[in-house]
């Protein structure tokens, strides 16, 4: 067979999904002759198809330096760039592409999703706007455009951009849920609620062939009640377990591990078991954060009583000198949850903050970055977390502080829950919860959020805090 008609061949098996055919083929047509560029493109475009991304971006290069420049190449190329992580040159891809052709309305939203990768939000809402005026029926890319107008809080035009997007796709459950978290952030919690339900698929989470839970009374009956996503929301949303105790018989908690003492000594539930355990004969099921939408919950409704933790017996905290003001601080969350880098502030800019004189501060850190070891290990930083295993020891330490300063992390939430003084840092794109632009938070009375500028790091909000801290050693 001609080499023209084999490599149509190998097309045609990529195309129709048969990876290891077409790659076999492309490669058999490789060694037998000179490369062509149509044959370094098509191995490109298997190798990113097979998740080889930066094998890809060589295949795709070498292409390139034969094939005549095209929106077709450029377009392999920028994506191939982007799944391998080098956002700017898949930038540069995108950008050639509206080089040859303005009106290419995927070129505009692959450009805009570069740039939302790089946290580039105001370029990224321009690429994905002129990619709605040219594919206006994209359901993709105005949920993209919705999602970056949230970060940006422009909450009216996001959820918009959502709605626009369910025009077409009126059940999709992701979209559904991203217009959730927005009605949330604007204080719109009724419909927010409503929506943010829709989390259960995207998030995977278990179900059951019980009945989900409405908030119909169950006297005598048991409710199951299961904990989701992070540790921190976990502690926020227990408090709405006493609104459904009284209309059922029992309730059964699965909560994460580190947690389950601290909840049982803090009677949220007749039972709690690890979320690993297999829970006990049930009648009914409701995901914890399904609990603010059964009861209706509305800013002015929120459960926000405080503490409504409480846990047994104390823990040692080190030594400070008498008189000084015992500050906690928590400056790092999970590393493994998504938007950490931007929710984390480096242990080294709170040098500042460390020298006031008047002030102990304790790490409640429990597992310290390794970029931040070595300062953390030179620092005055005193270490509270030695022998800290689970929630609960963390609790006990919080009891004896004055205050609590923590980026947005479980700590946070454990202070506020403990009714602790919390001054909680925000970074410019916060979690729903915090809302928009408030320094103080309807669900934690004793809690100020220090928010971080569009503009500047981390830096202006420090500064912030150091002078507040100046305050209080002064007044006291």
């Amino acid at each position: 067979m001609p080499f023209p008609d084999r490599l149509q061949h190998a097309f045609a098996a990529f195309e129709q999904g048969r990876l290891e055919e077409a790659e076999r083929a492309g490669r058999e047509l490789l060694a037998g002759n000179e490369a062509s560029g149509e044959l370094l493109f098509l191995l490109g475009l298997i190798a990113n198809k097979a998740g080889r991304h930066a094998e890809s971006v060589q295949w795709l290069e070498r292409a390139g330096k034969i094939l005549p420049p095209s929106v077709r190449l450029f377009s392999a190329l920028g994506g191939a760039c982007n799944a391998a992580g080098h956002f700017q040159r898949a930038a540069e891809c995108y950008t050639r592409c509206l080089q040859l052709d303005p009106r290419c309305g995927e070129a505009w939203h692959q450009l805009g999703n570069v740039c939302y990768a790089q946290r580039n939000m105001e370029l990224a809402a321009q690429a994905y706007r002129r990619a709605t005026e040219l594919s206006p029926d994209n359901f993709a890319i105005w949920n993209n455009l919705a999602n970056t107008l949230r970060h940006l809080e422009a909450m009216p035009e996001a959820i918009a951009a959502y709605d626009r997007a369910l025009a077409d796709r009126p059940t999709d459950a992701v979209i559904r849920a991203n217009r959730g978290r927005t009605l949330l952030a604007a204080g719109r919690l009724a419909e927010g609620f409503r929506d943010h339900e829709y989390r259960w698929e995207p998030l995977g989470l278990r179900r059951y062939p019980q009945p989900v839970w409405r908030g119909e009374p169950l006297p005598g009956k048991t409710l199951f009640v299961f904990a989701e996503q992070g540790m921190g929301d976990t502690i926020h949303f227990v408090r709405y377990l006493p609104l459904a105790r009284p209309g059922v018989g029992r309730i059964i908690l699965a909560c994460h591990a580190p947690l389950k003492s601290l909840l049982e000594h803090s009677h949220c539930a007749d039972v709690v078991i690890g979320q690993e355990e297999t829970p006990p004969p049930f009648d009914m099921y409701v995901p914890l954060l399904h609990l603010p939408g059964v009861f209706n919950t509305t800013l002015e409704s929120i459960p926000a009583t405080v503490p409504y933790l409480a846990p047994e017996g104390a823990h040692p905290l080190p030594a400070a000198p008498a008189g000084h003001l015992k500050v906690g601080l928590t400056w790092a969350g999970n590393p493994a949850f998504l938007d950490d880098a931007i929710r984390s502030v480096p242990l080294e800019q709170f040098a500042g903050i460390l020298g006031l004189a008047g002030v102990s501060f304790f790490s409640l850190q429990l597992n310290v970055p390794p970029p931040d070891e070595a300062f953390f290990q030179s620092s005055s930083l005193l270490n509270a977390m030695a022998g800290v295993k689970n929630f609960e020891a963390t609790a006990k330490l919080i009891q004896q502080l004055d205050l609590v300063i923590s980026v947005d992390t479980a700590v946070a939430h454990l202070a506020g829950a403990l009714g602790k003084p919390v001054w909680t840092l925000i970074n410019r794109s916060p979690d729903w919860r915090w809302l928009l632009q408030r320094t103080d938070s309807p669900w934690y009375p004793t809690m100020r959020l220090f928010r971080q500028p569009r503009s500047g790091g981390w830096q202006p909000v420090l500064a912030q805090v150091a002078a507040e801290l100046q305050k209080l050693v002064q007044d006291r």
